[in-house]
């Protein structure tokens, strides 16, 4: 996972098509490379992939496709162009795995629902590209700037995260608490993750599907399962209920297995209005766990596991 940015939230309807376009190959591959443009839907609420194929096979070259394709994009057909009429890639350039786009100074005067959407446009077209990390987004040779007067850094496609099966019709940006396990897999470490998210999907449930995806730092290790499930979470007077499968119950290797639970839970209770965490394991709480957790009681945060 790449670093996020700092950034207020934000409200807007907004939905991603998933469109399973492949990623094209990488610089010593010499096959047709195909790649996905993508256009804004009429209602300007969603983006809308489109594939296309180009025989440049170079990271460089690629970029360079991409960017022209974007620029020669015409609307019709209920899409419209990613870039408004007035606004144009000015210059590009990959430095160091990132892509660099200069946008023209129009680029400041679309509405924040179009700007995001074109923004999350340009940062999956170019971010899917082999050897392509992140994009940064200037204007006018000077870095974007967030609604906290902090420029924006570079961005990837993770840091518009979505639901899996699941239509956005709103994103919003926050900041999450979360804990991981230290390199012994006996403690935990509190980690911020900033990132969109759907704001039809509660806080509860990204918070667990932010500990699935795993920590940011390299220094510390996942505490969920694999093939771990999300089969329900709720918040009910300060409660979270979360519904599990089974995978839950089988850890991970290199983790203790308090240290995993409390994960969950810590994390959970970090958000505002949470007091207790109960965990159902397909939607049953009659397990006992080691160092004496019983899955029937109520949870509270575990400070003690806590490494500063």
């Amino acid at each position: 996972m790449k670093k996020k940015y700092n950034y207020l939230i934000l409200l807007l309807s907004l939905a991603f098509l998933v469109s399973g376009c492949s990623v094209p190959g990488n610089e010593n591959e010499s096959l047709e490379a195909e790649l996905c443009q993508y256009y804004i839907n009429d209602s300007e609420t969603k983006l809308i992939s489109d594939r296309f194929k180009t025989e440049k096979t170079q990271t460089s070259d690629l970029v360079t496709a991409m960017a022209e394709h974007l620029e020669n994009q015409e609307s019709g057909n209920h899409k419209q162009r990613l870039l408004p009429e007035k606004v144009s890639i000015q210059d590009f350039r990959l430095e160091n795995r990132q892509v660099i786009l200069d946008m023209s100074s129009s680029y400041r005067e679309m509405q924040k629902t179009r700007e995001i959407l074109t923004r999350a446009g340009l940062v999956k077209s170019f971010n899917q590209i082999d050897g392509v990390d992140s994009v940064q987004i200037l204007i006018d040779g000077q870095p974007c700037m967030g609604a906290d007067g902090t420029p924006m850094p570079a961005m990837t496609t993770e840091d518009f995260v979505e639901a899996e099966g699941r239509e956005i019709d709103a994103y919003q940006y926050g900041t999450f608490t979360l804990y991981f396990a230290d390199s012994d897999g006996k403690h935990l470490v509190a980690e911020k993750q900033k990132v969109y998210y759907s704001a039809s999907v509660p806080k509860e449930r990204e918070v667990v599907e932010l500990l699935l995806k795993g920590p940011i730092s390299q220094q510390l290790m996942a505490t969920m399962p694999a093939d771990l499930k999300i089969l329900n979470v709720t918040l009910s007077d300060g409660i979270v209920y979360v519904n599990l499968n089974d995978a839950f119950l089988n850890g991970t290797a290199q983790v203790a297995e308090k240290t995993v639970v409390y994960s969950l839970v810590n994390s959970l209770l970090e958000l505002e209005g949470t007091q207790k965490v109960q965990i159902s394991i397909n939607g049953e709480t009659k397990y006992a766990l080691g160092d004496g957790i019983d899955l029937s009681q109520y949870l509270t945060k575990n400070t003690d596991l806590i490494k500063e």
